[in-house]
């Protein structure tokens, strides 16, 4: 029985990738034709002969963090996430 479950399964993700490619290779398909065609332009482009670069240097200083506080930065930002969204719910269903 779990040899059939496994055998399933691989065919069913199979059909899945199979139709996602498909739909993917339509899509592609249909965005890459043109219908619309332009008059072609006449454009001059004049360059310097030296041109002017100018490069500026920036120092970046990172302070060593350890990655409790990373944990402790990233589980106060997912609740506040929640927190605005459960306080938009409210807000609808009050509405």
């Amino acid at each position: 029985m779990t040899k059939l479950n496994n055998v399933f399964k691989k065919v069913l993700l199979g059909t899945m990738t199979v139709t996602t490619l498909m739909a993917t290779s339509a899509g592609a398909s249909a965005a890459t034709r043109t219908t619309v065609t332009a008059e072609p332009v006449q454009a001059t482009v004049t360059l310097d002969q030296r041109p002017v670069a100018t490069m500026q240097f920036n120092r970046i200083h990172l302070k060593r963090t350890s990655t409790k506080a990373i944990a402790n930065q990233v589980q106060t930002t997912v609740d506040a996430s929640a927190l605005n969204l459960d306080q938009q719910h409210r807000d609808q269903q009050l509405k």
